[in-house]
């Protein structure tokens, strides 16, 4: 059974899993060159099919998981309840209440529209199925995790009416332990806190993450318990009015004035804190129902990799599963998991997340392109290539990498990655510099798995989430000093483990970087400029090292190219 999986709004993307497998999985934005496109995902459902082998005519089912609808079973009583609630409690927030599903009903309505037609021109009426939009996270994070068992925790701005569900997951079925209104969204809250501090709310939220490490969490607690907090029986409930409303618009006088009067990084620290302990205490009210103590996270609140950390470290939890495509960008995969689960029972557990085009390519192409590029060298080396590489680190060269299938969801996991070694934490000006970033957070470290326990406290290697750097841990004495570029102010870093059987030749990097420098990790950034999609094309790869963005860069394990007289570097690797 051929199940393709399409959305169309915050970022467009395609999947086609084939009889449980996950055949392949792209965002519109690699091939447009435009960051978190939203449009129709025409090159990412032609790329899918073809990696497939498929014609629109041979897909079984069209999976849909932007837009389901009002579901009048879930949403209804939900919402009467909820409008009841505002009415006895907070009449003047019920203009809020209304604006918001008002705001909702509108938007899902052009981008259904836009489903509905392709499905129609396409004679696949029958075979379209719309997957409730928390469904679609939270089950098919389920479906993706290790577990038989979890609690399933969904969390973002909103989807289908709602801003988070908890289910408790078996193979029995799933029970529904709670659900909040998209009213009450700590998706929005997060989001509204990166705009009061000058950054894009759906975009720059890991910023605000970042920022929080320096500044002092009690302070505005208080503030931020006005805009949305937690009910005894642990329900989230918003406060709407002058300091909160669910949405990225409308602030305040008030709020303004208030959030100017203090330090932006204790504002961080507030709503990081918030973030973290409404959500924990959330988990902390439903564990004890879960035997496992396993739980599953998705929703694009959970690229929260501090929070994250957090969940797992609340008693009674065992082990998480933070789905690696974690957002809206990562419905098609998600749809496509549940509708496959739905028709067959199969289910394709810790899937690799490469699944987009290969940077496979031949000498003769290669060339073709780089007469182009009129400054840029190559050279293929078929021995000796890891060697070459550590003696790049040692003389302090940035490396780009464009190897492998590339990968889905937001982390570069060492195939459209930029590498460097973790001794100098001035890099982390330098280098986002370069790359043209102001950022917060540190580097992120990419591990050998036999290297990670003497790394990062805590860790195991039955604990997925690390696959995919979905989590934070605290970080051992002698790693924060021996690779400080990759531990932030609070200690924490956010790995990346490479197991031998899933790269081989990455995984042999490290381990041969780590016996030449006593570095037991390199730093893994994504290969992308600011507000750029990662790089998806080899040229997309080639225009960094042009720029000097990169100093040396990897193409397919195979090919080294250098820009022509960049400090004689390829005479200082000694060929």
């Amino acid at each position: 059974m051929n199940i393709l999986g399409i959305t169309n709004n915050d970022l467009a993307g395609a999947c086609l899993v084939r009889d449980g497998e996950i055949v392949a999985a792209v965002s519109e934005e690699r091939f447009t060159r435009v960051k978190d496109h939203k449009t129709w995902p025409a090159r990412s459902i032609e790329y899918v099919l073809r990696e497939a082998g498929v014609t629109l005519e041979e897909i079984d089912r069209v999976a849909y998981g932007w837009c389901a609808g009002f579901d009048a079973d879930k949403h209804l009583l939900l919402y009467v309840d909820r409008v009841a609630e505002e009415a006895r409690e907070r009449p003047e927030g019920l203009v809020h209440l209304r604006k918001r599903v008002s705001d909702e009903i509108r938007n899902d309505k052009a981008k259904r529209a836009e489903f509905d037609e392709f499905v129609e021109r396409n004679g696949l009426r029958g075979k379209a199925v719309l997957v409730d939009h928390h469904e679609s996270h939270g089950l098919g994070a389920f479906l993706c995790s290790p577990f038989d068992e979890a609690l399933v925790l969904t969390c973002d701005g909103r989807g289908d009416f709602q801003s988070l569900t908890v289910t408790h997951c078996s193979p029995q079925g799933e029970e529904v332990l709670q659900r909040e209104t998209s009213v009450d969204s700590l998706g929005y809250f997060y989001g509204r806190v990166t705009k009061l501090l000058g950054f894009k709310p759906n975009r720059h939220e890991g910023k605000i993450t970042g920022l929080a490490a320096n500044g002092d969490p009690e302070k505005l607690l208080p503030l931020m318990r006005k805009m949305i907090d937690i009910t005894p029986d642990g329900a989230i409930r918003a406060r709407t009015g002058n300091y909160y409303q669910p949405s990225y618009e409308g602030y305040s006088e008030e709020l303004l004035e208030e959030i100017a009067k203090h330090d932006p990084a204790d504002v961080a620290a507030a709503a990081q804190a918030h973030v973290e302990n409404l959500l924990t205490a959330v988990v902390a009210h439903h564990i004890g129902k879960v035997p496992s103590g396993n739980v599953c996270l998705a929703g694009g609140v959970f690229a929260n990799v501090k929070l994250n950390q957090r969940i797992f470290e609340t008693p009674g939890v065992r082990n998480i599963y933070v789905l690696p495509p974690m957002g809206d960008g990562g419905l098609p995969l998600q749809a496509a998991s549940v509708v496959s689960y739905r028709e067959s029972g199969q289910r394709h557990r810790v899937p690799s997340m490469a699944l987009g085009p290969d940077a496979a390519i031949s000498e003769g192409q290669l060339e073709e392109i780089l007469q182009d590029y009129p400054g840029l060298r190559f050279r293929r080396v078929d021995d000796g290539l890891q060697e070459l590489l550590v003696r790049a680190l040692e003389k302090e060269k940035v490396i780009g990498v464009h190897r492998g299938r590339m990968e889905f969801g937001p982390r570069a996991l060492g195939r459209r990655s930029v590498i460097y070694r973790t001794d100098d934490p001035s890099m982390n000006d330098w280098l986002n510099k370069r790359l043209n970033r102001t950022e917060f957070m540190p580097f992120a470290p990419i591990t050998a798995e036999e290297l990670a326990a003497d790394c990062y406290r805590g860790w195991a290697p039955d604990q997925p989430s690390a696959l995919f750097m979905t989590i934070t841990y605290d970080c051992h004495e002698n790693f924060a000093k021996a690779c400080p570029a990759v531990v932030h102010v609070d200690n924490t870093a956010r790995p990346q483990i490479v197991r031998r059987g899933d790269d081989p030749f990455l995984h042999g990097l490290l381990l041969a970087w780590y016996e030449r420098s006593g570095q037991a990790a390199l730093v893994n950034t994504s290969f992308n400029k600011h507000e750029e999609p990662i790089v998806g094309s080899h040229r997309d790869a080639l225009d960094p090292l042009s720029d000097e963005v990169v100093d040396l860069l990897l193409i397919d394990d195979v090919y080294l190219v250098w820009k022509d007289g960049a400090n004689g570097l390829m005479d200082e690797l000694t060929f």
